[in-house]
């Protein structure tokens, strides 16, 4: 089945495969539960994915998935056909994918054509919402709450680290990094564990910065890749990096990925930058949405569900 739906950012529609029809199929499990909550008198809902009852049986952590502009939660989990869910069911941890409003979150860029950014609308507090929701129905690891996302949903939770870093534990961002507007505003109150995976030859997102463009209407100026990377390096207080790894070129898809690791951060704080050389706006091991003349190429030699689920439960304790 076939449906018109808004390519990311919002500003043009394309037909694709029906990313919540592939969702139904894998994304979305027997398991997975639709909530709402009011959030300053908006009525607000996100889907959660539960793992099995006996792996709830200690404190868990929470992992928020974030979608992108214009995409939906069931359809986030098609993107990476339902990879999260499948690594909840085995390590035991409980997956948010929440909805933003028309489709955008407000994560600090200012566009006059989006309703959560015109509106200002309190995205930040909606997720902080629904924590404290998830928080009375099961026992969480609240030194382990996460958030990732792609696109529109990688510049929320860079957001959210930016906002909330007080109750995120860390934050993985793809296709992302910060507007320019929001860099300077953005203060954490105690670093926190970043990962970054952007792609160099990502059309939508520029990966060296700039104004980001969908088919030549401009969705805000960023800072580029490098220039975030040094702001939680700083932020973080790391003092050393790592030397670059290549990882194993494994797939004939035009990409190789660049693994830059910073180390000696203080408490609490770690840092890694995924580069990924020829990399699209797109989530490595995850579809190719469009094709790459829109979006570029994706990325087989990892699978960034599976990179970034590594990356978290494999922080040390907080002290």
């Amino acid at each position: 089945m076939k449906t018109i739906i808004t390519l990311f950012f919002g500003s043009i529609t394309v037909l694709v495969l029906n990313l919540n029809t592939c969702a139904s199929k894998r994304g979305a499990t027997i398991s997975d539960q639709t909530y709402t909550l009011q959030h300053d008198g908006i009525k607000r809902n996100y889907i959660v994915h539960i793992p099995p009852a006996d792996k709830l049986q200690k404190p868990v952590p929470l992992l928020f998935h974030i979608h992108g502009g214009g995409g939906t939660a069931k359809g986030t989990a098609g993107l990476t056909f339902g990879r999260f869910n499948e690594l909840a069911d085995r390590d035991g941890f409980i997956v948010v994918y929440p909805n933003a409003i028309d489709k955008n979150w407000n994560d600090g860029r200012k566009l006059a054509d989006v309703k959560a950014s015109e509106e200002n609308i309190d995205d930040v507090g909606f997720i902080i919402a629904i924590v404290n929701v998830i928080k009375q129905k099961y026992k969480i690891d609240t030194t382990r709450i996460f958030t990732t996302g792609m696109s529109n949903g990688g510049f929320m939770s860079a957001r959210l680290l930016c906002d909330a870093s007080e109750l995120f534990r860390g934050g993985a961002i793809l296709t992302a990094s910060l507007s320019k507007d929001y860099l300077p505003k953005c203060d954490p109150q105690k670093p926190v564990a970043v990962m970054v995976m952007n792609g160099t030859d990502d059309p939508l997102v520029p990966y060296d910065g700039g104004p980001v463009k969908v088919f030549r209407k401009t969705r805000g100026d960023i800072v580029s890749t490098d220039e975030f990377v040094g702001f939680w390096k700083e932020k973080n207080g790391c003092t050393t990096k790592k030397n670059t790894v290549e990882l194993p070129n494994t797939a004939d898809d035009g990409t190789t990925v660049s693994v830059d690791e910073y180390d000696d951060c203080e408490n609490q704080g770690a840092l890694v930058l995924y580069k990924i050389n020829g990399g699209g706006h797109t989530w490595p091991g995850g579809k190719q949405y469009l094709g790459k003349r829109w979006i570029g190429r994706t990325n087989r030699d990892i699978v960034a569900c599976d990179v970034i689920w590594d990356f978290f439960k494999t922080l040390p304790d907080t002290q």
